[in-house]
């Protein structure tokens, strides 16, 4: 098998494209000659398939001579489209029958575009997804088969990170969500008569135990398949695969063979091989290769913190928060920042345990769960439990599993260790997250995650502090989220009951710091917040940051005016974040030198007064102008 990418010039825009650097350096197309060359290679490799992709393979302005340059060789001839072909192409592949050309498409739901190639290629055709997140629904695909009088066949492929993960990819924890959600759609497709086949980087763990006995032949490709594929750029150049592209390529060789290649890319990245995807691959005597070799690479990719300053700074992911507006609402979310959204979190849709916030419109809950293409993530945030632990976790496990199955939820944010615990027991396939409620600021207190969370989200009362990030970093082994615009005091002794309140079902709780803001006003520039212009000095500090504000940025254009903003380190002032009832509430300049001050300074306000005296000042130089706001908003 090789694959002769034709172009690099493609009609869509899909965020897990791998192919993404080849795109970013410029259209290109492969000559009519070096064409003719990765033919004679395929011959005297004794390959029988000419493999045809892109970009978009059919957008190659001479696709039906390359395609027919092949047939006239006696190859049979397989296309890989997104299924957006030009005229000229489309006419070219349906006069000539299934035996000799196949097309497989990746499709997308509600992708329109697609329509007339299913309709004119029938039963050439056969479908495959690209699974980049593990709230995906592939119901629809064999509605596809039915209407189309398609292939009855599927083939799934992940998404796999590129050599610098700027891609969307499926991150290894989540495999198993995957592997169960696809294991119940795959009984439905054999009795349905669809037969599936699964690209590389799939493995046998991800999938439920017993649940691929009954898959036969497609079976045996599940963990096996992840050696070089031999990629055929349109320059002529040869790499392994697109995802390790960048790491190690060869001229088109006028001699030797695909055995010949295939060993000397192996032999560069056999160091490699066993790292797997996940830390017990190291110890797994399963017969696999132990998944995508991109995907196991990038656990030795660095932490930001040793990051040259000459390099640009890295991508940030954000884990976003859920408000109640219309599918369109998120489908445009999706487009203008997908690459950079994590997780969208929502309450947990229960009436077992409050989300640890006030009651919020669901009116669009049900079309964004079952329609967006964004990962999802759950809150079972309440401060303090109605009930305890063991007499209401069994009903919280039950709704997260309910969640997983039918849409996919990737993760969970828990303020309760020992629930997040049975969880765990319960659950092992769901990431979950230690909540900022649980109050976790010092090294020890991390330790006590081990096992339970993959991830934490420290106190609010040390996100500005660098030294106590940095001691909770060096302790954990699991990611680090900082929430930038919860507003919250350092410390605050109002703060367990104000959420313990507002988990009462209360519409509007009021601010129980009220009264202490009103006599000491410059406190609310000590608050956990950090502007989206400051970013970059907590880097290396967080692997995944947080937007708080499912109440103060429920109005559209502000919530994606502050993501935005927040994405792209456009500068905004305090009060325009979305925070809570700590929040400045007057337009202040927070100056870098300033708030780099506040990082370092160890919380003393006892005996300091520089934020006392830089907002008394932006008083009387006219920074700060008096306006009201109710009380009570939520971080």
């Amino acid at each position: 098998m090789a694959n002769i990418s034709l172009t690099s010039a493609c009609n869509r825009e899909c965020v897990y494209c791998f192919a993404g650097a080849e795109r970013r350096a410029g259209v290109s197309h492969m000559s009519v000659g070096t064409f003719e060359r990765a033919l004679d290679f395929l011959e005297r490799s004794g390959i029988g398939e000419a493999r045809l992709l892109g970009g978009e393979p059919t957008l190659h302005p001479e696709f039906p001579r390359l395609a027919e340059m092949a047939i006239q060789r006696g190859l049979r001839v397989r296309v890989f489209s997104n299924g957006r072909m030009p005229e000229p192409a489309l006419r070219w592949l349906e006069s000539h029958p299934p035996e000799r050309v196949a097309v497989l498409i990746n499709v997308a739901p509600g992708d329109g575009r697609q329509a007339r190639a299913f309709e004119r290629l029938g039963n050439r055709v056969t479908l495959g997804l690209n699974i980049h997140s593990p709230a995906f629904d592939p119901g629809f695909l064999l509605d596809l088969i039915r209407e189309y009088n398609l292939a009855p066949s599927l083939r799934f492929g992940l998404a796999h990170p590129s050599a610098d993960a700027s891609n969307r990819f499926l991150h290894p924890v989540h495999y198993q969500a995957v592997g169960t959600r696809l294991a119940g759609f795959l009984t439905a497709a054999r009795e349905a008569g669809v037969e599936p086949s699964f690209d590389c980087g799939f493995v046998p763990c991800m999938f439920p135990p017993g649940s691929l006995d009954s898959l036969g032949e497609a079976a045996r490709d599940i963990g096996t398949r992840c050696s070089p594929v031999l990629d055929f750029l349109p320059d002529g150049q040869v790499v392994s695969c697109y995802p390790l592209g960048a790491l190690a390529r060869e001229p088109l060789s006028e001699s030797e063979t695909a055995g010949v290649l295939r060993s000397r890319f192996a032999a560069r990245f056999a160091g490699y091989r066993k790292l797997g995807v996940f830390r017990e691959c190291a110890v797994c005597q399963a017969p696999c290769h132990h998944g995508c070799l991109a995907a196991a690479m990038q656990r030795l990719r660095p932490a930001a913190s040793t990051v040259s300053k000459a390099e640009p700074a890295p991508a940030r992911r954000w884990v976003v928060p859920y408000v109640d507006q219309p599918l369109a609402f998120w489908e445009r979310i999706e487009s203008e920042f997908g690459p950079h959204i994590r997780e969208v979190y929502l309450p947990l849709p229960s009436e077992v345990a409050a989300s640890g916030r006030p009651p919020q419109p669901t009116e669009h809950l049900d079309s964004f769960l079952k329609r967006s293409r964004l990962p999802r993530a759950v809150l079972v945030n309440p401060i303090t439990l109605p009930r305890p632990v063991e007499e209401i976790a069994p009903a919280i496990v039950e709704a997260l599993k309910r969640l997983m199955g039918e849409f996919g939820i990737a993760s969970a944010t828990v303020a309760n260790l020992l629930l997040a615990a049975r969880i765990r027991d319960a659950l092992p396939a769901l990431p979950l997250a230690a909540s900022v409620l649980m109050d976790i600021a010092q090294p020890n207190q991390a330790m006590m995650l081990k096992g339970i969370c993959d991830t934490l989200v420290p106190a609010s009362r040390v996100m500005r502090d660098l030294a106590a990030l940095g001691a909770l970093r060096a302790a954990f082994a699991g990611r680090i989220r900082l929430i930038v615009n919860e507003a919250c005091l350092p410390g605050c002794p109002y703060r367990v009951q104000h959420f313990h309140e507002m988990g009462l079902g209360l519409a509007r709780p009021g601010s129980l710091c009220a009264e202490l803001l009103e006599r000491e006003p410059w406190m609310r520039l000590t608050g956990a917040w950090v502007l989206p212009q400051h970013l970059h000095l907590l880097d290396g500090l967080a692997d995944e940051w947080k937007l708080a504000g499912r109440v103060t940025l429920r109005d559209a254009p502000t919530y994606r005016r502050v993501l935005s903003a927040y994405v792209q380190g456009r500068a905004l002032a305090p009060h325009e974040i979305g925070g809570g009832p700590a929040s400045p509430l007057e337009p202040v300049e927070i100056d870098e030198e300033f708030y780099a001050r506040t990082l370092r300074c160890g919380r003393r306000c006892h005996e300091c007064t520089v934020c006392r005296e830089y907002y008394d000042e932006g008083r009387s130089t006219g920074n700060l102008r008096d306006s009201k706001r109710p009380g009570g908003l939520e971080a």
